[in-house]
Parts: C-alpha cells; sequence; structure tokens
C-alpha cells in the first residue's frame, strides 16, 4: 500500500464491520433505558409506598433492563476487544503514514521525537487525538502487563482529570483512570469519549490527521 488513501480503502470493509459490531453491543444496554422512578414525595412512608407500587407496576421493565445489563457485562470485554481494533487500524496508519508535529508543551519531555506524528489532531480535554488513539491502542494491548508506561499514562491522566468539573479539586473521571480496578481495557470508553461510534466519524477524523 503506497499511500494512506489506499489503506484507507483496503481496511474500510473491515473497519466497517467493527464499528457494527460496536453498534450491536451497545444496544444491548440501550434495551434497558428508560426505567427510572420518579416523585415529589419527600423521604419517608409515603415516598416508600409509592416506591413498592411503581417497582411492582414495573416489574417486568425492571427484570428486563436488570437482563440487558448482565448481558452487556457480560460481553464489555467483547465490545472492548472491537474498540480496540478500531484504534489499532488508526494507530497504524498514523505511524506508517503520518508526518512530524510540534510536540505539545504539555507533553514535553514525555513524547519522544518518534513519536511526533501522533501529536495531531482535534484536542479532546486537552490532549490531541492522535496521542489519545496511540494511548488507548497501547492500554488495550497491554492491559494485563501492569503499569502503563509513557506517554500513554500521561495521557489517561488528562483525561481522567482536564474534564472541566471540580472546580479546584481534582476529581478522576473513574471512566479513564488507569487504576481504576473495575476495568480491564479502556478501549470502548475511549472512542466513546472522542465519539467515534460509527464509520464516518472515524474516516473524518483520519483524513484530518493524515491531512488526506
Amino acid at each position: 500500500m503506497q499511500t494512506v488513501d489506499d489503506y484507507l480503502d483496503r481496511t474500510e470493509s473491515a473497519v466497517r464491520l467493527l464499528f457494527d459490531g460496536i453498534k450491536d453491543y451497545i444496544s444491548i444496554l440501550r434495551t434497558s433505558a428508560g426505567v427510572t422512578f420518579v416523585t415529589s414525595e419527600p423521604y419517608g412512608p409515603k415516598q416508600d409506598a409509592e416506591y413498592a407500587a411503581w417497582k411492582a407496576k414495573n416489574a417486568k421493565r425492571l427484570l428486563a433492563a436488570r437482563e440487558a445489563e448482565q448481558r452487556y457485562l457480560a460481553e464489555s470485554f467483547a465490545l472492548d476487544t472491537l474498540s480496540g481494533s478500531v484504534l489499532q487500524v488508526a494507530a497504524k496508519a498514523i505511524e506508517i503514514y503520518g508526518k512530524s508535529h510540534p510536540i505539545p508543551e504539555t507533553f514535553k519531555g514525555i513524547v519522544k521525537p518518534k513519536l511526533s506524528k501522533f501529536c495531531d489532531g482535534r484536542d479532546v480535554r486537552t490532549v490531541p487525538l492522535g496521542l489519545i488513539i496511540y494511548a488507548a491502542r497501547n492500554q488495550h494491548t497491554h492491559f494485563n502487563e501492569g503499569k502503563l508506561r509513557e506517554p500513554s499514562a500521561a495521557v489517561f491522566k488528562r483525561l481522567a482529570t482536564e474534564h472541566g468539573y471540580g472546580g479546584q479539586q481534582q476529581i478522576f473521571d473513574p471512566a479513564f483512570d488507569i487504576d481504576n480496578p473495575r476495568l480491564v481495557s479502556l478501549a470502548t470508553n475511549v472512542t466513546g469519549l472522542i465519539e467515534w461510534r460509527a464509520y464516518e466519524s472515524y474516516l473524518g477524523d483520519m483524513h484530518a490527521l493524515l491531512q488526506t
């Protein structure tokens, strides 16, 4: 493959299938949405009685929601595997066809010059998209190897903290906290954050990153 357009063309069918699979898995969880208890009663016996009546009336929907959530959790790593594959295709394209870019001040001394081709793309939580792709691909690929290396660890720290809420207090977003024991791979969380839920979104960013 001589050009990035060749690469994108020859990987298109595979990446489209990956996004179709991602959509199917996410739809499992969406079937559980819309079951919420709302009341104007304050805490106390009246609210308890109202909740009991609501729970009985919505028993089938609540059961379906729990079952959908259990199915989703059971398949969550399969979903991460698909998301990680998308990130791998994207990272490989940047690795092969990307051009060097200035390393942002916040990553100087952390990102080595040979990785400067990943220092491009729109900023998400103050991190260039290319670096997010690089870090998320690495975290997914090496999830079983213990501590994540730099610059990937620094990328995730910014994704976990540069969210704009919490004021002066530093609050870690658990969806991007690499020390969160509930998470194995963060690939799906990352592709959600960068809004890669369809092939067209992915392709638009890849064209922008690789200037095609």
